[in-house]
């Protein structure tokens, strides 16, 4: 169904946009690597802080943050390393355009989570709308079908079994 809203060939435009997401989340995953957002405590501060009103950003959806603290914050370790992981292997992915429409489907969830994360806060949320609508055009535009490995995946192997990998 989705295909009847897509070219499957890919177009340059939106292998720049796959590129250009890329190179956020591996800007963004040195960054937070800087910052030891990846460790336990890291993580935890970092997510207290987005609810918090007085010196955080002041997040409103109370929702999100039941979630957080009952399911993530009580594994920050583990979740700060598979966050560490995540982030990179996404970003590399993107930029050598290899199973992009996974990657990018991934890349969508990660920003619907940082909209839920930042929703009625402080920070201009539209950054994070825009970041995960450029993610589901990649998806959705099959952006590693030019300037990237999944081009020659498609020569080299035709259509995948399942059309969430390239």
């Amino acid at each position: 169904m989705l295909a009847a809203f897509t070219d499957r060939r890919g177009s340059i435009a939106v292998a720049l946009l796959r590129i250009t997401l890329g190179v956020i989340f591996l800007v963004t995953w040195a960054d937070n690597l800087e910052k030891d957002l990846y460790t336990a405590d890291g993580l935890e501060a970092f997510l207290d802080g987005l609810f918090d009103e007085e010196s955080g950003n002041g997040s409103s959806f109370a929702g999100y943050k039941s979630f957080l603290d009952a399911v993530v914050i009580p594994l920050a370790g583990p979740y700060g390393v598979l966050q560490a992981v995540a982030e990179f292997t996404i970003g590399v992915a993107l930029i050598v355009g290899v199973l992009t429409r996974l990657f990018s489907l991934m890349a969508v969830f990660f920003f619907f989570n940082l909209i839920l994360s930042y929703f009625g806060g402080e920070e201009w949320i539209w950054t994070y709308v825009l970041l995960f609508m450029s993610a589901v055009t990649v998806f959705l535009g099959y952006g590693g079908r030019k300037l990237g490995v999944d081009q020659l995946l498609v020569k080299a192997r035709g259509e995948p079994p399942v059309d969430l990998l390239w």
